[in-house]
């Protein structure tokens, strides 16, 4: 397919998606993240870095380090902020989740599990953030730096081209594509606790620890009863995509 070269629409509202992806070797792989209009990233990065500073927490917010404890209180507070947001319309929140015992992780030479990873987010970006915004809004999208998100972020015309065909987007709707730090974006960070919790509860993963006191925080929060089926299509500010490889 051509890559479309064309600027979009000028004087269009940027759009931005920060994103992250959990349980690459469980049974289900979970990526997603919030999508942020470009004039509320500042008020929503300055909320987080204050549940941080209040928490005491000095690195970031990170699903794999949670211990509970202390942090507990700034965790819930942080995960209660996200699902504020999605309430009130300031952000939206759309998960992908694939079962990856149906990938074939080594379709082509080279290929595994990130790669699969990587195709995952071509998908969601393309059928939820490129679809849902890319008549109306320049998007940016930034995703956890890693070997998951390599290839996905070289292939931003290939989804402009995918999206201008099929959904009728702005030509070249997706502006940019780039790894960050998630040490450095609170709202990836945001990201990164959803994620890690929602994969617990779709691996139905038993922790001993207070990893799954969150798990479940998350689904209570989130106002579902589990993340095992899909949202309905009007459900735009809260999306759940269980995607099947073809």
């Amino acid at each position: 397919m051509a890559i479309i070269v064309s600027d979009p629409a000028p004087g269009l509202p940027n759009l931005s998606f920060f994103g992250d992806a959990s349980s690459r070797d469980k049974t289900f792989m979970v990526a997603g993240g919030f999508a942020v209009a470009g004039n509320r990233i500042n008020e929503i990065e300055d909320a987080i870095a204050a549940l941080r500073d209040d928490a005491g927490i000095k690195s970031e917010f990170h699903w794999s380090d949670y211990r509970g404890g202390k942090r507990q209180d700034g965790y819930e507070k942080l995960v209660q902020y996200a699902f504020r947001l999605i309430a009130e319309r300031k952000a939206a929140l759309h998960i992908i989740i694939s079962n990856f015992d149906e990938f074939n992780h080594k379709a082509k030479e080279g290929e595994n599990r990130d790669s699969s990873i990587n195709k995952m987010y071509f998908q969601l970006l393309l059928h939820r953030v490129a679809r849902y915004y890319g008549k109306t809004r320049a998007i940016h999208v930034r995703l956890d730096a890693g070997n998951d998100s390599k290839d996905v972020c070289a292939l931003r015309g290939a989804v402009c081209a995918k999206s201008y065909y099929q959904y009728k987007t702005k030509a070249n709707c997706i502006r940019t594509i780039e790894p960050v730090c998630s040490r450095r974006v609170g709202i990836v960070q945001m990201a990164d606790v959803v994620m890690g919790a929602i994969s617990a509860k779709r691996n139905d993963v038993k922790h001993t620890s207070p990893k799954g006191e969150l798990a479940n925080f998350v689904l209570k929060a989130s106002g579902r009863h589990s993340w095992n089926t899909d949202t309905a299509y009007a459900a735009r500010f809260l999306t759940v995509w269980h995607h099947t490889p073809r």
